[in-house]
């Protein structure tokens, strides 16, 4: 029996006969992902489940009374779904979602220009979007401006009408768009450069 709570969870049950009727025992339970987040490194990733019941028991029996599958592929940048099927009377499905995100990004060298700067850094792998370089005259990144770079081998990237003779702070991390949503790197090292 399923029974739909205002959330939408589910909470199931199953029946045992006493002599005066029938009581109901609770096996509400979630299932989980032993990881939710990758760093792309050109493996294919498995995430193991488990099953978790009210009680804080652990439901064992994989391939008994569950089964894993996966959605292909699982190796470049991106969410991917995996999706848990129960047996017998726990019959339902559970989908649960990882991400793999991209390589944090290694800035080469950043130099300085009239009113601007030439950033590079080594491209990474993993079938991304491209990258989102940030710069502010703050070191906390107040106030930041934001230059999209949507080529995936780019490997250098100009920022121009800038003030003279200032201080940048400057950052970079790649991105991939995924169904309008956008996973990303973490931050490179924060690197200065002071415009001509």
């Amino acid at each position: 029996v399923i029974h739909y709570k205002d959330n939408n969870s589910k909470d199931y049950f199953v029946w045992d006969k006493k002599s005066y009727g029938l009581t109901a025992y609770t096996l509400i339970y979630k299932a989980e992902l032993s990881e939710k987040e990758y760093t792309y490194n050109g493996k294919v990733k498995k995430p193991s489940v488990r099953v978790i019941l009210t009680n804080g028991m652990l439901l064992s029996g994989q391939g008994a009374n569950y089964t894993v599958s996966y959605q292909k592929g699982r190796k470049n940048v991106g969410k991917y779904k995996g999706t848990v099927s129960f047996k017998g009377n726990l019959g339902s499905k559970e989908e649960l979602f990882f991400t793999i995100k991209p390589q944090k990004v290694t800035v080469s060298s950043i130099s300085a220009l009239k009113k601007g700067f030439k950033l590079k850094w080594k491209p990474v792998s993993g079938a991304i979007t491209g990258y989102q370089v940030q710069y502010a005259l703050k070191s906390s990144f107040s106030g930041a401006k934001t230059l999209w770079v949507k080529k995936a081998d780019a490997s250098s990237a100009s920022v121009k009408k800038l003030k003279a003779k200032k201080k940048y702070y400057v950052r970079i991390r790649a991105y991939k768009t995924v169904d309008g949503a956008k996973i990303y790197s973490p931050w490179s090292v924060k690197k200065t450069v002071k415009t001509k």
